[in-house]
């Protein structure tokens, strides 16, 4: 299974660089994506930065917000069974072991910690911090 970051899938919804790419690393995923309430908050919450910022109109920030949610209901990606508080903790271990060295935020440990709970084996992103600390637990990053 992979696992995608939401910088990755917001990549679906808004025409950014390398959005091609991850057209093409998400619809070649052999099973539907996770998608958890941190991808939903995070996408969301990139939609409504990219509109305060100008970036895009309310138009476009409704559309992008209901193209989500339909593929969300058309099953496009799934919502796993997992426990936050293993998620949390292991996010803190692997930031306590590898956070000076590959100075990852947070909310992009998270991710990372999501997909180690998960079982994944690949992980998707285009954020290069998220990556090193992806490869140092063990996982392969794509691309």
């Amino acid at each position: 299974m992979r696992y995608f970051d939401s910088g990755l899938l917001l990549k679906l919804y808004v025409s950014e660089p390398r959005a091609k790419e991850a057209e093409r690393l998400c619809y070649s995923s052999p099973v539907p994506p996770p998608f958890t309430d941190l991808h939903g908050l995070k996408l969301r919450s990139a939609v409504r930065q990219k509109l305060g910022r100008g970036e895009i109109d309310l138009a476009d920030s409704e559309r992008i917000l209901k193209t989500l949610d339909g593929d969300l209901a058309a099953g496009m990606f799934f919502h796993p069974d997992f426990s936050w508080r293993e998620v949390f903790l292991r996010a803190e271990a692997f930031a306590a072991a590898h956070g000076a060295s590959t100075l990852c935020r947070s909310l992009d440990t998270l991710h990372v910690a999501l997909a180690s709970v998960l079982g994944t084996s690949e992980f998707c992103t285009f954020d290069t911090r998220q990556a090193r600390l992806a490869r140092a637990i063990g996982l392969q990053v794509i691309p």
